[in-house]
């Protein structure tokens, strides 16, 4: 405020020369002290990559480490600390230090209130969510998932025949429908199209989920967030609103392209309420899509909600409903190609999934329980989240409590902080998954005697999609249009084997497959 206040009365020239010289040096101090700083934690909590020298050098040491070593970094406290049983403090100069807990204490982080530890205030924090999707209360009051709860999970299986033709028509677009020669794709744009038809046909529907202006604005927004996100982590909270808009000034193009094809729809479909009483029931034709959704729960509510009836936040938590659904599921399905094809055994591999397809298919057609019974797609695709998730961590929560709270071992640790475990850890632990490191496609499968694990199962060995209460509402859907793409892949395309498998990049706690990688497919004759 001091800084506006000193610019609004100053020439133009000390303007400038604040610009210039004042504003980068505060940013300046701002990074040395984050480099620096305990954060007010308590030094009762050891720090990793830190040894036995806790210095300001050695403070900055791990905290650059966390730039390009974080993986290094978790395995170093998991092996020293959390198999001890030990809390520990992992650095992380871009979203702030964390407390990582030991997995014996995740009850304990469960249990506590939403008032004391707070998971949306991580979700929020590790997304700048109120710069980086244009609207501040769309996190604070994320009525969009409280849509998609109610009524996708209730309409999942009615959606599966639209989703099985879209990916269909969606794979032969992208690779192509004759059988014979063996095509080169690159994975991830391929499974980034993909994904982006099938969720938006599901949210939206025809004719638009088919526009490519438009999936590509949605697509190249979704990239963005990320980096639009890891980019305003670096100033100060009160430089970030001065900033953002320069920060996402393209991801607010592609934000506003996207807006340019959904507001006519939300706008005819609110102008068409207002005429109700004036057209016949024959006239009105019902519709199944978020848009709808949105539009009856707002009049549904006890108070019809007015700002949620805007044409500008209903398209907002549009865009903000197809990050959440596409992001996660490119990248799951990318790396689970990669990681099936990587298998010494893929064409076997290939062949019993495929078979599995055939055999459900043909006693129920495609359907939402023929979907459940195929526990080998299910199993290979829980399996590659696991060994190669999105994110590094499992459950992560913050501080809310004024007064901090007190941890297990009994130290205290402030407002503010982020606590939780690593999911990367645990997943990747040899004494919980036997050769943690190596992608065994049917793992999770089971004897016939045994229930298989489903990919939407949550517990403290797998949080693919976190743990407890806050686990992810959309991992339904997510794990329905995974699979049945998958199915499809498998079904009418071969996978040619690869060598060894192209490595994952870790970018500030989000884990990327490999995005410019090839593999080759062929279409199967049927």
């Amino acid at each position: 405020m001091a800084i506006i206040t000193l610019i609004t009365f100053a020439p133009s020239a000390t303007v400038l020369t604040i610009i210039l010289l004042v504003i980068p040096t505060v940013v300046l101090a701002h990074l040395i002290w984050r480099l620096i700083s305990s954060h007010g934690l308590p030094n009762t909590l050891p720090w990793v990559g830190m040894g036995n020298h806790v210095t300001p050098i050695a403070r900055i040491r791990a905290n650059l480490a966390s730039f390009f070593n974080l993986k290094d970094l978790l395995d170093e406290g998991y092996n020293q600390f959390s198999k001890n049983e030990k809390a520990y403090v992992l650095p992380y100069f871009i979203n702030g230090h964390q407390v990582i807990l030991p997995r014996s204490q995740l009850q304990w982080l469960l249990q506590q209130p939403d008032s004391v530890l707070s998971q949306e205030h991580v979700n929020r924090q590790f997304l700048q969510a109120e710069h980086t999707f244009f609207h501040a209360n769309l996190v604070k009051n994320p009525v969009h998932m409280e849509v998609v709860n109610h009524e996708l999970a209730k309409l999942l299986g009615t959606f599966t025949g639209e989703m099985v033709d879209e990916t269909r028509a969606c794979l032969e677009d992208l690779w192509g429908s004759d059988a014979g020669s063996w095509r080169e794709v690159k994975l991830y744009e391929s499974m980034l199209s993909l994904i982006a038809r099938l969720s938006t046909r599901v949210f939206i529907g025809q004719p638009l989920c088919h526009d490519q202006d438009f999936l590509g604005a949605c697509s190249s927004f979704n990239r963005n967030v990320a980096l639009s996100a890891a980019a305003l982590s670096v100033f100060p909270s009160f430089l970030r609103p001065l900033f953002a808009p320069f920060v996402t000034y393209y991801d607010y193009l592609q934000y506003q392209k996207c807006c340019r094809y959904i507001m006519p729809i939300i706008k005819e479909r609110i102008n068409k309420i207002h005429c109700a009483d004036k057209l016949s029931t024959f006239d009105q034709e019902p519709c199944n899509d978020y848009i709808q959704w949105a539009i009856d729960h707002a009049l549904n509510r006890p108070v019809v909600s007015l700002e949620e009836l805007d044409p500008k936040v209903i398209s907002c938590r549009f865009i903000v409903l197809c990050f959440a659904a596409i992001q996660s599921s490119v990248i799951t399905l990318t790396n689970c190609i990669f990681d099936i094809a990587a298998t010494s055994n893929c064409v076997s591999t290939c062949n019993l999934m495929r078979q599995e397809v055939v055999n459900e298919t043909m006693k129920a057609g495609w359907s939402k329980s023929s979907l459940a019974r195929m526990r080998h797609i299910d199993s290979s695709l829980r399996e590659s989240l696991r060994l190669n998730g999105f994110i590094e961590r499992g459950i992560m929560k913050m501080v809310v409590a004024p007064k901090g709270v007190t941890l297990p071992n009994g130290s205290r640790i402030p407002c503010g902080t982020k606590v939780g475990i690593s999911g990367y850890s645990v997943h990747h632990d040899d004494s919980i998954y036997k050769s943690a490191s190596t992608y065994d496609a049917f793992r999770f499968v089971g004897s016939r005697s045994e229930s298989p694990l489903a990919l939407v199962t949550t517990s403290d060995k797998f949080m693919g999609f976190s743990h407890g209460s806050h686990a992810c509402p959309g991992r339904f859907f997510a794990a329905n249009q995974l699979k049945i793409a998958l199915a499809h892949i498998l079904l009418h395309y071969e996978i040619e084997p690869i060598s060894k498998r192209p490595g994952n990049q870790w970018f500030f706690g989000h884990i990327a497959p490999p995005l410019r990688d090839t593999i080759r497919v062929r279409r199967r004759k049927m």
